[in-house]
């Protein structure tokens, strides 16, 4: 598998260049997860750029947004987080009327532009649950929890040695890792090159790792 260079991000492919990277992976920031992730190219634009994408992790389809640095990461951002959620309400509510979806008429008042936002929210966070997800991408079933306790238990002296989350670092499974927004994470499974599957208290995540090695 090539890594590539681009001019704002990191592409993770097998194909060329000139081909397209539809269905390839990217790392990306995603605003939801609060950090640099890896994604999945759902359309691209001019040049072969990418436009949507998809994160493997929380599963949002967003605009492209390229990673930031570490030093932007720690700051937070807190503002510019904020305005790429409204951005995701905005087009999520435009994709409902435009599909039929949303049976309301349009609300010119900003009160009720705010509640329309929400629901849009809802909607989503609902029709996420009900879909059938990958074991990797659930939310924290009891199998999961039961077996975070159990590792928990088993690796307590250890918890102190766990390993700074980056996505940069090579993880190995066996390993544990401190993740900024989960927590403490018992590394179970590698997926492929440069992905690893790992068990937290939410559940199991799908998280890059090595990149750029």
């Amino acid at each position: 598998m090539a890594i590539t260079d681009g001019p704002n991000s990191l592409f993770i492919s097998s194909q060329s260049k000139s081909s397209s990277r539809v269905g390839n992976d990217i790392l990306a920031h995603c605003n939801r997860c609060k950090m640099n992730l890896t994604h999945t190219i759902v359309t691209c634009g001019a040049n072969n750029k990418p436009d949507k994408v998809l994160c493997n992790t929380c599963k949002s389809e967003k605009q492209y947004r390229s990673p930031k640095s570490e030093a932007e990461l720690a700051k937070g951002g807190t503002r510019e987080m904020e305005r790429d959620e409204e951005q995701d309400l905005d087009l999520d509510a435009g994709a409902k009327r435009l599909t039929g979806e949303d049976g309301g008429t349009k609300k010119k008042s900003k009160s009720k532009s705010k509640v329309r936002k929400k629901d849009d929210s809802d909607s989503r966070v609902s029709s996420k649950s009900a879909a059938q997800l990958p074991l990797s991408m659930q939310a924290g079933t009891s199998e999961d929890i039961a077996q975070y306790e159990a590792r928990l238990s088993a690796q307590k002296n250890n918890i102190s040695h766990a390993k700074e989350y980056k996505a940069s670092v090579r993880f190995k499974p066996g390993e544990i890792l401190n993740h900024k927004s989960f927590g403490i994470g018992f590394v179970v499974a590698e997926s492929g090159r440069n992905k690893i599957e790992v068990l937290f208290p939410q559940g199991r995540k799908l998280l890059a790792t090595g990149l750029g090695q």
